[in-house]
């Protein structure tokens, strides 16, 4: 049996090595997307309780993560652009806000997410985790944020994110049209390439994750075969800047259609 104070080293030595590696990632903000597994938004009763949980529902959407300073134990970040969507029975509710997270530790590897959230525009309420044991190796997240600790009447957002990797979103229509964005993520614009194999009309339009058209690019426009390219400013059709978040790029012709989901960050 090893000394505790030589297994208390050991654990030190290992949240240190957390610590550097949540460092290593740099000080660019970092576009996170929720996923697999599906994070959700849970209403209803924990323990001690103990009654059925009320609402279930899928939780959708992305956030961006920008590291800001180091303490002696923990790797600080600001958690910033929430921008989610919860699936609920009389319609998607929209989630914002903005936060804190920080993963660390003293003689263990932790982690807290601390986000100040409004639902579909009201006050804002804040979201904790506490500190706790990470669900993932960095720089994945995944943790459970609520308002009262999940105790009895309660409000759990379960958050499981990864960066995101524009090569693992493909969107190609069934006659597989080629639909390329560069740069993706994009800060200022992106260029939009495609080829046509023959003459078509084209339409080319930029919609929100939630499948609204925010912009039209090109409109029942004739394009002979071959490369063509569009640029995306990330302005909006009122001339605003489209706020930082995903959106769906949708080339529809009248030979076929492709999609492609770009990423605006900051």
């Amino acid at each position: 049996m090893r000394p505790s104070w030589v297994m208390s080293m050991m654990l030190a030595t290992a949240a240190l090595a957390s610590a550097q590696l949540v460092r290593a990632q740099g000080t660019d903000a970092v576009l996170y997307t929720l996923g697999a597994p599906p994070s959700e938004f849970e209403w209803g009763c924990f323990a001690p309780c103990m009654c059925p949980i009320f609402i279930r529902s899928p939780l959708t959407g992305a956030f961006t993560l920008r590291h800001v300073i180091d303490d002696p134990l923990f790797a600080n970040y600001d958690v910033l652009d929430v921008h989610w969507r919860v699936e609920g029975a009389s319609g998607p509710v929209t989630v914002t806000g903005s936060g804190t997270y920080r993963r660390g530790g003293e003689v263990a590897v932790l982690e807290e997410l601390a986000l100040d959230l409004s639902f579909d525009g009201g006050p804002p309420r804040h979201f904790d985790s506490g500190l706790r044991a990470p669900g993932a190796p960095f720089p994945e997240i995944s943790t459970r944020i609520s308002l009262r600790g999940e105790y009895c009447l309660d409000s759990l957002l379960i958050v499981d994110a990864k960066p995101f990797d524009p090569a693992a979103v493909v969107g190609t229509s069934p006659d597989r049209i080629p639909l390329l964005a560069v740069p993706n993520p994009f800060r200022a614009s992106t260029d939009l390439a495609f080829t046509l194999a023959v003459d078509a009309v084209v339409d080319l339009d930029v919609f929100d994750i939630g499948g609204r058209r925010l912009r039209a690019l090109a409109h029942q426009e004739p394009l002979p075969a071959g490369l063509h390219s569009r640029a995306w400013d990330g302005t909006l059709a009122d001339g605003r800047r489209a706020p930082p978040g995903l959106y769906v790029i949708r080339l529809a012709t009248s030979v076929g259609e492709a999609r492609r989901t770009v990423a605006r960050i900051q």
